[in-house]
């Protein structure tokens, strides 16, 4: 899958999405709940395409990057308003 940073990074912004990624390190494939709307992020900054996206990991409470070239598919499950 092409992944269109773009439009990940502004469907981030406004809810939770589920991205489904290839770990690097293992090769395993993983299914997380991300996000990186304001009520959720411990930090505030400014998200700019390139080769990794910042996002906060809903479930484990943690701030991760992800490889854009690892993600396999993304499913909005929730907007936040």
């Amino acid at each position: 899958m092409i992944v269109d940073t773009d439009k990940l990074i502004d469907i981030l912004k406004q809810g939770i999405v589920l991205i489904k990624f290839r770990s690097l390190k293992s090769g395993k494939v993983y299914e997380r709940e991300y996000t990186t709307h304001s009520s959720y992020m411990p930090i505030k900054f400014k998200q700019s395409a390139s080769d990794k996206i910042i996002c906060y990991d809903v479930e484990f409470k943690k701030m991760e990057d992800i490889e854009v070239s690892s993600i396999e598919s993304y499913v909005p499950l929730e907007v936040i308003s």
